[in-house]
């Protein structure tokens, strides 16, 4: 098997790729380097994390196994630093291609007067209010840095000839990082924050009269993991609360810093942080929190930026009708962000008023900062509904929010759940309970991707829109898992974790085994984001050997290593392909499902999750042409090998990027 840690590097070097892709737009590459670096945060933010901690834990107890995960981690440091100079490299000619289009990033050594002039007047008015320097010789204890923020660390030589030592807190939560200046000539002139600031720190420090300033830029990396402990005598909404705030103080797993900072300034920031040349220590360039440059501005520069992608109605959908009544009658597929999620939206806010609808039931896992799916279910809940939500606390990086989403809801008297002990809620549900010529009818949406409008216009993600009452009937005794745990919960249709789905899956790939054993070909197609689970990896394998051919498209874990009879490819293009699809058997007699499990130990036994297969031979028929398109892309997609090459894949075919043509067929 590929180190799962490894193989997760080798996918954020594909995203670095696009950032090198002279074919993606200009301005484009520049903010995947932000998508690289937002990723790289995360990946030291949780898993280094965990493996300093784990470390820790199996010193004197398993040290054989403390020392695998020493040498990983050493693996992991090693990898990131080849990858930060492949990182750089790419910054420096993305700058240079920048400047052959007249867009010129400028450091504080290079302003005309007019620009110095600007900068000036623009940090007193907008900057100087949101700053204030420590100064670290000033005081006896070293100061708390945050996570995820980038401080500028200042050294100078008083007046007096005794040294001077601080560090300035970057306010890009407040501002741009990106300033432009004032220019007259046709070119777009960018200075960084981090400049404004540099150019002004004799001003800022003046009271000092410095000499010989230097200064560098340090990020630093926290382990992001909740602390959660057992004392029920609290509400687990208040223990959550108290384990955010132990969060944001957590333990040091990485230090980025300028590679040009002189030997004594390192030193003395890592013994005031009781750091060693041990620790994760990233040497970096001049610029660092890179993550903000997935807002690097568009400059009204439309030819560098992608082609603004209008969301297609959907054919199937009558805009003029009840979408609750057309989900009656037909299954829908929806597509996003190819397709609006306008049309979530209006389901329940068609719910929200419709007489017939007595309740409406929903999981949800994240959801956007200003979130139109929330507004629709207080409405509901305010049209008299019966509104049921059950809101995942644990949902990483997004706990803070959902404790405020699910403070608000219960302030409208929706009743809220917040899901198992021990199992977080990651399926994607949607219930309406509609009465119908004195008949209870449900219709159900299962989604692959989070009920999020931001993220659903930048992710791949699909959904199915059914009131087949083999599918909707069993969302709703999903529900009933969290409502009344106690009783029995079996199901025919719905693969739903962790009570079926594994098994559920080893069966389908023992019906493909059958089928090569009773001289058909069998076959087996799986779209995730990761592929992880030793035990779907043996069992894949297994297939495998029995002849049965698999084909996965996985965008980012892919732990398994291909052989005979498995290909392995991964896509990375303009949209984060999110989608999670399994399909077995061939046109003919297919087995379709999709939702919102990978192939992780976590989503097989340790999540609540729900695939739903696919019955409407239409719908079938479109995903199997959705799968067949992505396979056929030769323009975004990788070859997954075990040497973690990252090739592209390239055939003698047309050229094919499915993530546009899906786009075409769909207008």
């Amino acid at each position: 098997m590929i180190n799962r840690d490894l193989s997760w590097l080798s996918f954020n070097e594909r995203v670095l790729q696009e950032a090198k892709d002279k074919t993606v737009p200009l301005i484009e590459r520049m903010r995947f380097l932000g998508i690289y670096s937002n990723n790289l945060d995360e990946f030291f933010r949780v898993r280094v994390a965990t493996a300093v901690r784990l470390i820790k834990a199996l010193k004197g107890k398993d040290d054989e196994l403390a020392t695998r995960t020493t040498e990983i981690v050493a693996d992991i440091q090693k990898r990131v630093i080849e990858l930060q100079g492949e990182f750089y490299a790419t910054y420096e000619k993305i700058s240079g291609e920048l400047e052959q289009q007249k867009i010129f990033i400028k450091d504080e050594t290079q302003l005309n007067e007019e620009e110095k002039s600007f900068i000036r007047q623009y940090f007193l008015k907008e900057v100087e209010s949101l700053i204030t320097p420590i100064i670290l010789s000033n005081i006896k204890k070293f100061p708390y840095l945050k996570d995820k923020s980038v401080y500028l660390y200042i050294a100078a030589t008083k007046k007096n000839q005794k040294k001077l030592q601080a560090v300035i807190e970057l306010p890009t939560d407040y501002i741009s990082r990106f300033v432009v200046l004032p220019s007259n000539d046709g070119a777009t002139n960018i200075i960084y924050l981090d400049d404004v600031i540099r150019y002004n720190t004799p001003y800022i420090l003046s009271i000092f009269e410095p000499q010989d300033i230097e200064s560098y830029i340090i990020k630093l990396t926290r382990d992001a993991e909740l602390d959660l402990d057992d004392d029920f005598s609290e509400s687990y909404y208040d223990r959550l609360n108290k384990s955010l705030l132990s969060r944001k103080k957590g333990k040091v797993v990485r230090l980025v810093y300028d590679k040009e900072m002189p030997r004594e300034h390192l030193d003395y920031i890592l013994s005031n942080m009781k750091m060693t040349a041990h620790n994760n220590l990233i040497p970096g360039g001049k610029y660092h929190n890179f993550r903000d440059f997935m807002s690097f501005p568009s400059l009204g520069r439309n030819e560098l930026c992608y082609e603004h992608v209008e969301a297609a109605s959907h054919k199937d959908i009558n805009e003029d009708k009840p979408l609750l009544k057309q989900a009656l009658d037909a299954d829908v597929l929806l597509q996003f962000p190819y397709h609006s999620f306008d049309y979530v939206i209006d389901l329940i806010r068609e719910a929200a008023i419709d007489p017939k609808v007595e309740s409406i039931k929903m999981s949800l896992y994240r959801v956007a900062s200003k979130s139109k799916v929330i507004k629709a279910l207080k409405n509901a809940a305010r049209n008299g509904k019966l509104v049921y939500v059950v809101i995942e606390l644990r949902a990483r990086f997004d706990e803070e929010a959902n404790l405020e989403w699910s403070k608000q809801l219960q302030e409208e008297n929706i009743h809220i759940e917040f899901g198992l002990r021990g199992l977080k809620v990651h399926s994607k549900l949607l219930l309406i309970q509609r009465r119908s010529k004195g008949e209870l009818r449900n219709i159900s949406l299962i989604s692959t991707g989070n009920f999020h409008e931001k993220t659903a216009t930048l992710y791949g993600d699909s959904a199915l829109l059914t009131a087949d009452s083999r599918v909707a009937d069993e969302v709703e005794r999903v529900f009933q898992i969290f409502d009344k745990p106690y009783l029995p919960n079996n199901f025919e249709h719905l693969l739903v974790a962790p009570i079926n789905l594994r098994r559920g899956l080893y069966d389908l790939i023992d019906q493909e085994i059958r089928r090569v054993m009773e001289g058909e070909q069998g076959r087996i197609f799986i779209k995730v984001n990761n592929l992880v689970d030793e035990g779907m990896i043996e069992k894949l394998s297994q297939a495998a050997s029995s002849g049965v051919k698999i084909r996965m498209l996985i965008r980012g874990v892919c732990s398994m290593v291909p052989s005979d009879n498995i290909e392995v490819r991964s896509i990375v293009g303009r949209f984060l392909e999110h989608a999670r699809v399994f399909y077995f058997g061939d046109e003919t007699a297919a087995k379709l499902y999709l939702g919102s499990a990978d192939l992780m130990t976590r989503n097989l036994d340790v999540r609540v999750e729900a695939l739903t297969p696919l019955y409407d031979p239409k719908i079938k028929s479109e995903m199997v042409s959705y799968l067949e398109l992505q396979w056929s892309d030769n323009q975004n997609s990788r070859v997954i090998d075990s040497s973690l090459s990252n090739k592209m894949y390239t055939d003698d075919l047309p050229e094919c990027d499915s993530q546009i043509e899906l786009y075409q067929q769909l207008k």
